[in-house]
Parts: C-alpha cells; structure tokens; sequence
C-alpha cells in the first residue's frame, strides 16, 4: 500500500476529527524565553476554549512548552488533540493523542497541511516552518508577535502574516503586538482575531448549491439535461447538414456546419466549466490537490 502524502494523511485526520468547520493549530516553542509568555498562553488557552463553538477543534503538536500549556488550560480537553508520529504519546494528560508521519519531520509536513487557523507563540526555525507552509496554501497565521522569536518575524517567519488581515480591526491587531498591554487584553484580542478569521472562513454555498437555489435543480439532474439538449442539438445538425449536400446546397450545408461547430464549442465550454467548477469547489474544501499539493511539499 503507497503510503499516504502530507496532504492525504491531513484529509483523513479531518474526518477523525468529525470534519470540522474549523481547525486551530497551536505552534510555539519548546521553552517560554519570554516573562510573560506562559500567562499570556495560558489566558489565551481560557479565552479560546469559551470563543467558539464544538464545531472548531484545536490541534497541538504534542511538544512541550506553549503547546502542552496551551492544551493544559483550553477548557477540559475535549476539543483539543495533538498530533504525533506512528506510536508515539503526549503524555499530557489531556486532550487526545492523534498520529500521522513515520518522524518528526513527516510530521511537521502534515501539521502545516491541516489547520484552518495557525496561531504561534515566540518559536524557532521549526515554528517558523510549519506556519509558512501553512500560510503558503492559504491557511490563515496569527501570531503574538508581543512573545517575538519567529512569531515577531525571525527565523524567515512569512512577513504577509505579520501585517493586519482584514477579520481583524486596528486594536485588535495591535494589541497582538504591544508588549505594554496585560495579558488578559492580548488574550481576548487573539480570541477576537481568531473568531473573526473563523467567521470569515465559514462554509459558502458551492457553485452547484447556488444553482440548486436558483432553479431548483441537483447537479446530477442539470447535467444529463444539458447532455440530452445539446445532443438533440447535434442531431439535427447532423440530419440539416446531410440533407442540404443530398440537395447540393452547399452553402446552407456550411452554414448548418459552422452551427455544428459552435454547439461543439458550447460542449467543451460547458464540460469546461463543470470540471473546474468541481476542482475549485473541493479545493475550497480540502486545500490544494495533486499536482498543486505535490509541489508544495517539493
């Protein structure tokens, strides 16, 4: 059996998960270099546990430090997990153990595939890591970027992520940032952040969810009705263009080819939509996929 790509084992994790709506993922260091770190996730860990519904699941890498802290005081655990590689434990105590990847690094790969939100803590190179490759694909990164380390813009740390997203007001963002402020107001300022950005990411209706509105119409029903239309179309194309050369009129047999020819180009042009419609809609969904997916983990 092939073994399973970042991008598959984060899929299958999403189901484990109950597939919901929202993932958080926690990143920080092993170590608070900080004073005031340690309250700061601890505050946040409350702030977070209470922002959101049972719809929006938290997801730590199963390191101590910010994580373990963070998974420690986010409500009773129920909607915290942590994920680690093939047969290895957290040891926290709370929350519940998940796994995907052979090592460490496998590991990182798929963490970075797998949340909506990521949310660092001071951090190193390792921190710096998994929030670019989330931010790559589209995922939104909020970072204390009071607690510095990656999260303040070290370590190649992606510099997009440390400018103001639109979920977010002016305070808000601010607040993140100032060292000045208590650690209870930057605490609710993330939970603010973070339950915009959630609000912000809720499900849209589909391409086919919109038709389905407007004409009362499945997809599955459109489709083999727009197929039977414009093989009737074709039909009688057919049958115009052979008579007209039995008649040796030849140029009204052009004209019903040149007809011919443009329900031809109606035909691809509607398989056309109908494919990327589907590619975009569970793109949407899932990230990005084959051959997208396979060069970002290049």
């Amino acid at each position: 059996m092939a073994q399973e790509t970042p991008y598959e084992a984060a899929q299958r994790l999403r189901k484990e998960l109950g597939d919901p709506s929202c993932i958080v993922c926690i990143l920080g260091g092993t170590k608070f270099q900080g004073e005031e770190s340690e309250a700061l996730v601890k505050a946040a860990a409350k702030e977070l546990s209470t922002a959101r519904g049972d719809d929006v699941k938290f997801v730590t890498g199963g390191m101590a430090g910010v994580q373990e802290t963070f998974a420690k005081h986010c409500g009773d655990g129920s909607r915290v997990s942590h994920l680690l590689p093939v047969g290895e434990s957290s040891g926290f105590g709370t929350g519940t153990d998940i796994h995907a990847g052979a090592d460490l690094e496998e590991r990182k790969a798929i963490f970075g595939q797998l949340g909506n939100i990521y949310v660092t803590v001071e951090g190193g190179p390792g921190v710096s890591q998994e929030a670019r490759a989330g931010h790559e694909r589209g995922a939104a990164v909020i970072p204390l970027r009071r607690t510095g380390g990656a999260s303040g813009g070290m370590f190649d740390f992606p510099a997009a992520a440390l400018e103001k997203p639109t979920f977010a007001t002016d305070e808000e963002w601010d607040l993140l940032g100032r060292k000045d402020a208590s650690t209870d107001e930057s605490a609710a300022a993330l939970a603010a952040v973070v339950k915009a950005c959630a609000a912000s990411q809720q499900k849209q209706p589909s391409f086919w969810e919109l038709i389905d509105e407007l004409i009362g119409v499945d997809r599955s029903t459109l489709t083999k009705a727009l197929g039977v239309v414009l093989t009737i179309l074709v039909v009688i194309s057919g049958c115009l263009i052979y008579r007209e050369i039995a008649r040796a009129r030849y140029e009204l047999a052009l004209l019903h080819g040149g007809f011919l020819f443009l329900v031809f180009g109606l035909i691809g042009s509607v398989a056309w939509v109908v494919s990327e419609a589907s590619r975009l809609e569970d793109e949407k969904k899932n990230g990005p996929s084959g051959d997208a997916a396979l060069k970002k983990e290049e």
